[in-house]
């Protein structure tokens, strides 16, 4: 995080201050992307014509660009989306992936939430191997537009080197409208979520 006590990561999303390039290569590029999802989407949306029979599954790795308070006003952040579509929203698909992807970056699940679903064993093997300075992550509600009101949630760690509190992302079942504006036009219910991966690597 550079000098002094650990910040939260800038959170960026539809809504957020945005970043504009003073020299673009066409106008359609003015502002660089504060938030993964919409281009998830655009994938599904191409591919809408696939069998979402089984269920659609689309991830990215990349980076967003967020203001910043230093010598050229942005700053990089590493995140991941990903993003699943079918007959049912897949809920449960994306929150397995969350607990997936913590447990491969070695951040163990707080004692709380773990045990509404490990018993006391798995979670003290998931302990055993975390990474020094991980601090420890949970799941609580959240509040973002994109998602269905009261299923949303976000993906917290505490402790570590991320500082006492960070939100590191957020996964919940789409909101129709999300899934219908902007040209994307996805007739199947899904549920998406986007982490910030810098406070993991």
């Amino acid at each position: 995080w550079g000098g002094g006590p650990p910040r939260p990561p800038p959170r960026g999303g539809p809504g957020a201050p945005a970043v504009s390039l003073l020299n673009p290569a066409n106008e359609e590029y003015q502002v660089v992307r504060t938030t993964l999802l919409p281009g998830a989407l655009k994938t599904l949306n191409f591919n809408k014509s696939m069998s979402f029979q089984g269920g659609v599954k689309v991830f990215e790795v990349s980076d967003v660009v967020l203001p910043a308070d230093n010598e050229v006003g942005a700053v990089n952040r590493r995140r991941i989306v990903a993003v699943y579509a079918g007959r049912t929203s897949g809920f449960e698909v994306i929150h397995g992936l969350v607990d997936r992807i913590m447990t491969l970056a070695q951040v163990p699940p707080a004692a709380a939430y773990a045990l509404s679903s490990l018993t006391p064993r798995q979670h003290e093997a998931l302990v055993r191997v975390a990474r020094p300075g991980a601090g420890e992550y949970t799941i609580r509600e959240g509040h973002d537009p994109a998602f269905f009101p009261g299923r949303c949630a976000e993906v917290v760690v505490t402790g570590g080197k991320c500082g006492p509190q960070v939100v590191l992302g957020v996964f919940g079942a789409l909101h129709p409208d999300v899934l219908t504006r902007a040209g994307f036009d996805i007739g199947q219910a899904a549920s998406a979520l986007e982490l910030d991966l810098e406070p993991l690597l």
